[in-house]
């Protein structure tokens, strides 16, 4: 069933030892406040909803997003990966853009940009894809750029998208930013590759995986990336065994340079444990929200979870493979965004349409009394044909683990 499985999977991590190479692989959003007299998601998309646990549900027409879709274009047709999608508000209604990770399965990924009035029905942009590896063969981007997350400054109109860029022949996966004022045209970074923990304390080693929320003038900024566990490493099979993800906080007025410490605010849950985010938290999505009369929003990350981390040294070359096993989805909340996040729930969120713990890169919203979340996973179509795509669940808010 599972078939060409590793095509659909993200782009791996891969470190190389002695130069540490890697390889790898928000937002405005208008949700801080409880949305009053908006369309009900069930009234306006084709297709039900069905009942998983806890008052969770699951679209039941995935994926929203994939390979598969009407106007897939060969650059994108192997495998869609990371994402992040901006929703923002036109005449009450939310207004969903979608920038997504696809390659076509002979080269790495590119960036492609899709529009939406109801986050099920998807209209890619002709300009596809409107971010591309650069052709430079010393590029830090020249063999892959996958999305890892995207912001828009209200005050000054300009998007941002931060991604990962590899070059395999060089320093691995990097970090990338770049900019735009209308989400088709982007102009990289001059600083790039840049690295949002240069002048941090973080025990994390490198960033992939972040999400940006814009508040009072400033983006919030969580990073996740690989962390290595305990002072007393003396060898190199101890350093790969110690492999793990966390998610660190930051933040930033510009996009290119980070205030903080980068200290961790979520943690994996121990080394070969029986938790689903044992080894690894990663990829956060985080939004904002007021209850009722209180003046001070409440911060809620959904993320994702992985049960083992296994990181391997390729005999032939200097590089180590890191890969994930048992991905789910977590959630997790806390009164302050740098401080103080406590997991939500004792397992994973119920939604997995693979049935084979395969889904990751939440993107969460609050819109009209729901919890929307979109995520990566992989699908079986009428054919029996394995896809990768985006799928979509929804659950009463705020969360609790009563019920599951």
């Amino acid at each position: 069933m599972m078939g060409n499985l590793a095509a659909f999977r993200p782009t791996r991590f891969l470190w190389a030892l002695g130069g540490l190479l890697f390889l790898s692989c928000s937002s405005d959003y208008d949700y801080t406040r409880v949305a009053e007299d908006l369309v009900d998601i069930h009234e306006v998309v084709e297709c039900e909803f069905e009942p998983t646990e806890g008052g969770w549900e699951s679209y039941t027409c995935v994926p929203v997003f994939s390979t598969s879709d009407e106007g897939t274009q060969p650059w994108e047709a192997g495998a869609i990966g990371g994402f992040d999608i901006l929703e923002q508000r036109i005449f009450g209604a939310p207004f969903y853009q979608l920038f997504y990770s696809g390659s076509s399965g002979d080269s790495g990924s590119d960036v492609g940009y899709a529009l939406s009035m109801d986050g099920v029905e998807w209209r890619r942009h002709p300009s596809n894809p409107v971010l591309r590896r650069d052709d430079g063969q010393g590029a830090f981007d020249r063999d892959d750029v996958t999305v890892a997350c995207a912001a828009f400054d209200g005050d000054l109109g300009i998007y941002h998208l931060w991604y990962t860029g590899t070059n395999s022949e060089r320093r691995g996966t990097l970090f990338g930013h770049a900019t735009s004022t209308d989400g088709v045209a982007w102009t990289k970074d001059l600083f790039n590759p840049i690295d949002p923990l240069e002048d941090s304390a973080s025990a994390l080693d490198r960033v992939w995986g972040c999400d940006a929320l814009y508040e009072d003038g400033k983006l919030h900024f969580w990073v996740s990336g690989v962390n290595h566990m305990g002072a007393s490493i003396i060898s190199q099979q101890e350093w790969l065994e110690s492999t793990v993800y966390d998610v660190g906080y930051l933040s930033t007025t510009d996009g290119t340079r980070f205030d903080g410490p980068g200290g961790l605010v979520l943690e994996h849950q121990g080394l070969e444990g029986d938790a689903f985010d044992a080894e690894g938290v990663h990829g956060p999505s985080v939004f904002a929200y007021v209850d009722g009369d209180d003046e001070e929003p409440t911060y809620y990350m959904l993320y994702s979870g992985y049960h083992r981390v296994t990181a391997v040294q390729d005999p032939s070359s200097d590089l180590v493979w890191i890969e994930k096993e048992g991905l789910r989805l977590g959630m997790a909340s806390s009164a302050s965004p740098d401080t103080g996040w406590t997991r939500l729930l004792d397992g994973p969120v119920p939604l997995d349409f693979s049935g084979e713990d395969l889904a990751e890169n939440p993107r969460a919203f609050f819109i009209n009394g729901r919890l929307h979340v979109f995520f990566n996973d992989v699908f079986t179509t009428e054919l029996g044909d394995t896809i990768s795509g985006i799928g979509l669940g929804i659950s009463p808010f705020p969360v609790t683990d009563e019920g599951l």
